[in-house]
């Protein structure tokens, strides 16, 4: 069970320190000029160093080495995968530091995060088995399609979270919110080990945005963002202490994280209909469509903070409530999605139709004089 006084010592630890490490990391990302200028798709107007991941990934492998050697029911129970999972951490950190510093080409970055995912599966973060959510029935399946499959869930959210990572506090942000909901909803399900994982992450999170709040003096960079997209895939492949629960171990994530899993998967299918690189960047993102309808980025933080707190919500609700019931309740929450959808395009449509009116208002001034 889980012991709740280290739980609460390590979640303040891993603030304290990220509090304390991230305007140090600052100072030497600054000496070392390795900072993002300000450029057409970057929001900010002057030049911000990088680097802030660090603060995170140091302060979430310090609580994580504190739980391992304090509580002994952790230590037996995850002493090989703790393992994989500070490998597979320290090196999507360095690919991140990689690309930050050098900037190599996205498909470069694509092998680095494959070989990461394989090695989180070579220590036992693995999607085994196929769930029918509304049964339990469960399916095994071959190593092959295992394989596959968790590659694609750890990949997927790596890029989730990285592309997320556009406005200052947004993913940090959303992600002490995820880590909330899927807390919750650990201590509900008994299984200890994902409730020191995610208040470790949150409190390393916290730290972090306490300096990367608009306007943000730091970024977290590739290095942070694809940290924590790997931590959140990893979390939700830990089935310790119970059993059929494939869906619900991977749905809530799912459900928590639909906004930056909307966005890639928006940002896949445009690209792939103009026929252009995936990874070829855009201002498309929910928070440049969002920032070209006039909104700030306060306003756009506490928008999808508030989105991701309801999902979060949604997340539990479906862990409590009786299968046969899980339908209507991912019904009930695909038309709320399909409607939030419907609305930001409408307003676009709204906000270019008042622009083109006000710049033809201003061209037959100008005509009239």
């Amino acid at each position: 069970m889980a012991n709740f006084g280290l739980l609460i010592f390590v979640f303040f630890l891993s603030w304290a320190l990220s509090l304390l490490l991230t305007p140090l990391i600052r100072k030497r990302a600054l000496k070392k000029n390795i900072v993002s200028k300000p450029g057409r798709r970057r929001i900010h107007v002057k030049p911000v160093p990088f680097l802030g991941g660090l603060a995170m990934y140091f302060s979430f492998i310090v609580g994580i080495l504190i739980v391992f050697y304090a509580h002994t029911q952790f230590r037996m129970e995850f002493a090989q995968r703790l393992q994989g999972l500070v490998i597979a951490g320290t090196l999507i950190v360095i690919l991140g530091l990689w690309d930050d510093i050098k900037n190599i080409r996205p498909f470069t970055k694509l092998i680095g995060q494959l070989i990461v995912a394989l090695v989180l599966f070579a220590y036992g973060f693995r999607i085994e088995v196929l769930t029918n959510p509304f049964s339990g029935t469960e399916m095994p399946i071959p190593l092959f399609l295992s394989a596959l499959f968790t590659v694609g869930w750890v990949v997927g959210l790596i890029n989730a979270m990285n592309l997320i990572d556009g406005i200052d506090g947004l993913a940090a942000g959303i992600t002490v919110i995820v880590c909330g909901a899927l807390l919750f909803i650990a201590l509900y399900l008994g299984n200890y080990i994902n409730v020191f994982l995610l208040a470790i992450l949150a409190g390393s999170c916290l730290g972090f945005l306490r300096y990367n709040l608009p306007p943000a003096k730091i970024f977290m960079g590739d290095s942070g963002s694809m940290f924590l997209g790997l931590v959140l895939a990893a979390v939700g492949l830990i089935r310790f202490q119970y059993k059929s629960a494939v869906a619900v171990v991977l749905l809530t994530p799912i459900v928590a994280l639909v906004v930056p899993i909307y966005d890639t998967f928006m940002a896949i299918v445009r690209r792939a209909l103009k026929r252009e690189s995936i990874f070829k960047a855009d201002r498309k993102h929910l928070h440049h469509r969002l920032l070209d309808m006039g909104l700030t980025q306060k306003h756009i933080i506490a928008s999808v903070y508030v989105v991701t707190l309801y999902l979060g919500i949604f997340a539990f609700l479906f862990v409590l409530i009786p299968k046969e019931y899980a339908l209507i309740l991912l019904v009930l929450l695909a038309l709320g999605l399909f409607m939030g959808i419907k609305i930001v395009g409408f307003l676009e449509r709204r906000v270019r139709h008042l622009q083109r009116l006000e710049a033809q208002k201003q061209k037959s001034e100008i005509s009239h004089w």
